[in-house]
């Protein structure tokens, strides 16, 4: 059921906008995924400006309204075209295009493709301890489940909001890309499940679901101009069932946690489809623009990949075979981007202290100059070479390549070679200017190599559709010529070969599909998922501190290092850190304590920021995340601690209240109701009589 409802929440408003603005169903089907992002993307943020809370009923508000605009609009472009073809003579009505029930095969391939993806996944994540509601043990998944929660708690989604959550201390100003979280907190309202499940649920539904889709419309992108409609429909099925064949796509995005980037860029080659084909088709506009805001309201690097998609066609192509002419074209696709921007730039103009240490983010590795490029050649980055080289995809690919060079289709080539250069500098920079200039292109992608490796995949992944698709139908062809005219004067036999052959691809993918990809797909659900930062003594502290007085009153301390944060996504704590990275400038009491807590009964100044912080409680759980973050002598000597009294000792697992924030009764409380009092050691029978075996 949180899948159907995902999937509701994804495809109906888009939908209706989609027919608002005269679309055929198949397109307005097609199109609605990143259109209800765009509402989304819009609506959040106006919905934040005038403090009207994020909800269903807000979103349908919200949809409604669009439509009207998108519907308004699409009156004038078709009065428009009307009026152009009457002033020139031409009849009013479109001549009829013979019908076509191609677009079947790829309608199909893509839900059967994100099933596949989707199941494999669950059936791992299930066996791990919590099943769905198990806590990955990574730190991206912390933020987002954390802004889940705190979307659905205070219903405030607009991304320059986030502040409020990211820095508890004085909501500072920090931007974030909301999107996608705030369709999560939907489903975690309309199903009443945690913010944890949610995320892997919604997380492992939105990824399944955007790559299959986002291959399929750049293999469509690729061929629609150049072969016939078979061999389109074809390349676009083969390419969306070969998806699961490539680690990266989207299996590895799952297992880092690399949610909102990885469905942004996953849909980028939809929206850039969307985009060229609104070239010939002006209905399509509305769409267009709204897909470019609603991926850049997922992750702003997605608007970066489907302009750079777009420009490379553009190029490459539509400026050496313009759709309507050069510079009609041009005005629409700058019209597009230029809405796009526009929609989202008083979001962006709000910029984080955080983009600085993003953008210096370093992903390099010991290899020399022919490794790094073999490397990328192969798609063997971070992650992804754990699973080795995929010869077999990577020979179908060239296939594609060498169908697109007989047609001269250069510009995914030339894409792929771009990216390509980028990849390797962010393996291992350049050593001349360029190394400078590729770094600040890389920089949208954080340079890392795995990142900028999705991009690739996805050029990849469409050339495998392309050289599959193109040559199954040249193979349906040749066999063709070969039935009897006499016997099938109608050539329908011809027809019938076309389909069988397609399905024979589409079927031999997908078993392939079924034999491969399962080990990425444990790979997605079982790796980080064993305790590394949140095991189940923290769970039981959660627990047990959720109960007790002022838990709820004021701040709970914890170390971002230790991951205990956590706490906020599972039970609504409210704890300090609810992102992995220190809080820095942006909230300097928070950051004072970190090396002062030591102190509070002692120092007047700890205990004065103690008291506007409102610490009512210190949790402390080593060890540290990363092997590179050094252990906090501060937090991890509090037992003396005059200010602090100890409640609370199991295992790594310290609690300790904050004297000066509960009353003497309250204290009294704490410590009775303590399962692991400080003062004694619990035996083990007691233990496991309450929380069972160790």
């Amino acid at each position: 059921m949180v899948m159907l409802t995902l999937t509701a929440l994804l495809m109906v408003p888009g939908l209706i906008v989609g027919l608002a603005a005269r679309l055929p169903l198949r397109l307005a089907a097609g199109t609605a995924v990143p259109v209800s992002a765009g509402v989304v993307a819009i609506s959040t943020y106006a919905y934040g400006q005038a403090g009207v809370p994020w909800s269903l009923v807000g979103y349908a508000v919200a949809t409604a309204l669009t439509a009207a605009v998108v519907g308004a609009i699409g009156l004038v472009i078709t009065a428009t075209s009307w009026w152009r073809r009457r002033r020139r003579g031409r009849a009013t009505a479109r001549p009829e295009r013979r019908r076509s029930w191609w677009w079947l095969l790829p309608a199909a391939s893509v839900p059967v493709s994100a099933w596949l993806i989707g199941q494999m996944i669950l059936t791992e994540l299930s066996a791990t301890p919590g099943g769905t509601a198990n806590i990955f043990q990574g730190w991206d998944a912390h933020w987002h489940a954390n802004y889940i929660q705190f979307i659905h708690e205070q219903g405030l989604a607009s991304p320059d909001h986030a502040g409020e959550l990211r820095y508890p201390e004085n909501g500072a100003t920090l931007y974030y890309p909301s999107t996608w979280h705030a369709v999560a907190a939907l489903v975690m309202g309309l199903r009443g499940i945690g913010a944890v499940e949610t995320y892997n649920l919604v997380q492992i539904g939105t990824m399944a679901l955007v790559f299959p889709l986002g291959v399929a419309a750049l293999a469509w992108l690729i061929t629609h101009r150049h072969f016939s409609r078979p061999a389109v429909a074809t390349s676009a099925a083969v390419a969306a069932m070969a998806t699961p064949l490539f680690p990266g796509l989207p299996f590895v995005e799952v297992m880092v946690a690399a949610t909102p980037s990885g469905v942004a860029n996953g849909l980028a080659g939809l929206v850039a489809a969307v985009v060229v084909a609104s070239l010939a088709d002006r209905r399509l506009v509305p769409a267009a623009a709204l897909g470019l805001v609603g991926v850049g309201g997922i992750h702003p690097s997605a608007m970066v990949t489907a302009a750079v998609f777009v420009l490379f066609w553009w190029l490459f192509e539509g400026l050496w075979r313009p759709v309507r002419g050069r510079l009609r074209d041009f005005i629409v696709l700058a019209g597009v981007g230029l809405a796009g921007v526009l929609t989202l730039l008083p979001q962006v103009l709000t910029v984080s202290e955080d983009a600085d240490a993003i953008s210096a983010f370093e992903f390099q590795i010991d290899a020399d100059r022919a490794a790094t490029w073999g490397k990328a050649v192969a798609l063997q980055v971070r992650h992804v070479q754990d699973w080795g080289v995929r010869w077999v995809l990577l020979s179908l690919a060239a296939l594609g390549v060498i169908v697109m060079l007989r047609r001269l289709v250069l510009w995914p080539i030339l894409l792929w070679g771009g990216l390509l250069v980028v990849c390797v500098n962010s393996m291992n920079v350049f050593g001349n200017w360029t190394g400078g200039v590729l770094r600040g292109i890389g920089s949208i992608y954080y340079n890392d190599p795995r990142r900028i490796g999705v991009l690739l995949a996805l050029v990849v992944a469409a050339a495998v559709g392309v050289g599959v698709g193109v040559a199954v139908q040249a193979l349906a062809g040749w066999a063709a010529r070969l039935i009897d005219p006499v016997t099938d004067p109608r050539g329908t036999g011809s027809g019938a070969l076309r389909v069988m052959l397609a399905l024979v691809a589409l079927v031999a993918t997908g078993s392939w599909v079924v034999q491969a990809s399962p080990e990425y797909a444990a790979a997605a659900g079982v790796s980080q998922r064993w305790g590394r930062m949140v095991d189940h003594h923290d769970l039981r502290a959660f627990d047990w501190l959720a109960e007790q007085p002022q838990a709820y009153s004021g701040l709970i301390y914890t170390n971002p290092d230790e991951g205990s944060g956590w706490m906020y996504a599972t039970h609504g704590l409210p704890s300090t850190a609810r992102h992995y990275l220190q809080s820095g400038r942006a909230a300097p009491l928070t950051t004072y304590l970190f090396g002062a807590m030591d102190r509070a009964g002692t120092d007047p100044r700890v205990d004065a920021v103690i008291a506007e912080l409102g610490v009512t409680y210190v949790y402390v759980s080593p060890p540290n995340y990363w092997g590179f973050q050094k252990p906090n002598e501060r937090l991890l000597r509090l037992d003396q601690t005059p200010g602090l009294a100890k409640v609370y000792s199991d295992s790594q697992v310290r609690i300790f209240a904050v004297r000066a924030a509960l009353t003497d009764a309250e204290l009294a409380r704490v410590l009775a109701d303590s399962p692991f009092p400080p003062d004694r050691r619990t035996p083990l029978t007691r233990a496991t009589e309450l929380y069972g075996a160790e």
